[in-house]
C-alpha cells in the first residue's frame, strides 16, 4: 500500500514507519500537525518545526498542517486539508504510531473512513515494554523532550532514553502508576536517529519547567553526517 504518515517525529511514529516499510508498504508523505494550543487533546506539541528534518534525513516528502489545538475542531480542520494531499500523493492507507489510545484511535478511524483510505497502525496493542526493548533493540537515538507525570521531574527533559534511563523509567512508572511508553501523555519523545536515518538531527533547545510539568524549548536543530 502507498501511505501517507501522521508523524510527529517521536519513538512511536517513528517505529510505525519502519514497520510498514518492512511489511512493504510504500511510505509517500509525513504528515506533521502543528497545534496553536500546547495543550491539543489529540496531538503532540512539544519539538514541532523540525519534523522536515527527519524527513529529509529518511528520504521522504514532508508537510506540514497547522490546526487550532480546539477539542475535535483540530480533528475536523486536519481532514479538510488532508483530503487535498491524499489525491495529491495517490495514497491508499493512513498511518500512525498510536499504541492503545481509544481517543485517538477512533478519530483517525473516522478521517480514514471519510478519505476512503485503510488506517494502518503497526504498533496498536504492543505493550509499554515491547516498545521500549524495541526501540532500544532496533538503535534509536530517542531524546526526553516533554513530561507531564509523578515521577518525572525536570531532570528527564533533554535527557536520552537508553538502556538505563529505561530501567528508571520502568522502577518509576510501577511507582506512580503512568504507561511505560508515555501513552497517555506522560512524556513526548524526539527522535535524533536510527540506523535508517542517511543523516543524523542534531538539536539545541532549554528547559521550560512549569511547577509539575515541562518541555524543551528549541533553539537551533541541524542534519549532520554521521560518523562512521
Amino acid at each position: 500500500m502507498r501511505l501517507l504518515s501522521l508523524f510527529t517525529g517521536g519513538k512511536d511514529s517513528t517505529l510505525s514507519v519502519e514497520l510498514a516499510r518492512e511489511a512493504g508498504h510504500e511510505i509517500a508523505l509525513l504528515v506533521t500537525v502543528r497545534s496553536l494550543e500546547r495543550d491539543s487533546w489529540m496531538f503532540h506539541t512539544s519539538c514541532v518545526g523540525i519534523q522536515h528534518l527527519q524527513a529529509e534525513a529518511m528520504g521522504i516528502d514532508h508537510e506540514y498542517i497547522d490546526v487550532s489545538g480546539r477539542k475535535e475542531i483540530e480533528v475536523q480542520e486536519l481532514y479538510t486539508v488532508l483530503k487535498g494531499l491524499v489525491k495529491e500523493y495517490g495514497v491508499d492507507g493512513l498511518l500512525t504510531g498510536g499504541l492503545a489510545s481509544q481517543y485517538q484511535k477512533s478519530r483517525v478511524e473516522w478521517l480514514a473512513k471519510n478519505l476512503s483510505i485503510q488506517h494502518i497502525a503497526p504498533c496498536w496493542g504492543m505493550e509499554p515494554g515491547e516498545v521500549m526493548r524495541t526501540v532500544l533493540k532496533r538503535g534509536y537515538v530517542v531524546l526526553m523532550v516533554a513530561v507531564s507525570a509523578y515521577g518525572l521531574g525536570p531532570e528527564w527533559l533533554g535527557r536520552r532514553l537508553d538502556s538505563k534511563a529505561v530501567e528508571e523509567l520502568i522502577g518509576l512508572s510501577e511507582r506512580y502508576g503512568f504507561n511505560l511508553a508515555g501513552e497517555g501523555g506522560e512524556y513526548e519523545t524526539l527522535v535524533q536517529d536510527t540506523p535508517f536515518f542517511r543523516y543524523t538531527l542534531r538539536v539545541e533547545a532549554e528547559p521550560v519547567w512549569l511547577g509539575d510539568r515541562g518541555y524543551l524549548r528549541l533553539k537551533e536543530a541541524s542534519l549532520t553526517s554521521k560518523i562512521p
